[in-house]
């Protein structure tokens, strides 16, 4: 039997914690609520006040771009020495203060992004070894700085490509207990689709919908885990609700007329 749709409901207690009736949202909010107690202690420890502001990504991004792979062989090789159990630590710890100090995590961030774009736009490159590569600058630029948001992100993009899905989830988790965003919300919600997880799917949509009630991805993702759920009423109902948002891609209208086809 089919599970109807429910909203997500939240009650406050008399402490500031918020309680919420999915127990799914409540693990992730648990987890979160831990991370960031955790990092607390983490985060008092680094003097970030001495990071230079420049912004690599921007003055290196045109030359980078040229030579990415060249660039990313000699990340690989040089990563190899200074991290070799051979190599004095004090040396090691002086090397990471150094990345920090020059944004050197972005620089990986930027690497990650320009990969997970090619996947996009080239036909001819190797799906699993770029995603590999993403998730190993994504590890290199949460050691250099912890509280790096994209890392986190980038890392459980690449995974759910992977289809790592639990994996992918708690790396979106990870960058949630840095900020809340409504996309790493759409990306769990998404991951929990593919890994055929319709409830919590559903609950973490409707909590995309409460952020943003207006939310074009999280009605076309409801609609399309309804569909996969086999509930095409309700299927019907959400297809119904994006495209009076945004007009549907021809994907998305495709999947829409199946499940017209099924209600007839």
């Amino acid at each position: 039997m089919k599970k109807e749709d429910e909203d997500i409901k939240v009650n406050r207690r008399k402490t500031d914690k918020v309680y919420f009736e999915s127990t799914f949202i409540q693990q992730i909010s648990d987890g979160i609520d831990f991370l960031r107690d955790e990092s607390k202690e983490i985060l008092s420890e680094l003097d970030l006040n001495g990071i230079d502001e420049f912004d690599l990504e921007e003055f290196s991004k045109d030359t980078i771009d040229q030579i990415d792979d060249i660039v990313d062989d000699m990340s690989k090789f040089k990563s190899e020495i200074i991290n070799s159990e051979d190599f004095p630590s004090e040396i090691k710890k002086q090397y990471r203060n150094a990345q920090m100090f020059l944004n050197r995590d972005e620089d990986y961030i930027s690497r990650a992004k320009r990969k997970l774009d090619k996947l996009e736009s080239e036909d001819k490159i190797d799906f699993y070894k770029t995603n590999v590569r993403v998730i190993e600058l994504c590890d290199k630029a949460s050691k250099v700085n912890k509280s790096n948001f994209d890392a986190y992100y980038l890392k459980g993009v690449a995974l759910v490509n992977l289809e790592e899905y639990d994996d992918g989830i708690e790396e979106f988790i990870n960058a949630l207990s840095i900020k809340d965003d409504v996309e790493v919300w759409l990306a769990i919600a998404n991951a929990n689709r593919l890994n055929y997880e319709f409830e919590d799917a559903i609950s973490v949509y409707d909590k995309v919908l409460d952020i943003k009630e207006d939310s074009y991805d999280a009605l076309k993702g409801k609609a399309y885990t309804y569909f996969d759920w086999e509930n095409y009423e309700k299927s019907n109902e959400f297809f119904e609700k994006a495209n009076s948002k945004v007009y549907l891609d021809e994907e998305s209208m495709k999947t829409w007329g199946e499940c017209l086809e099924k209600l007839n």
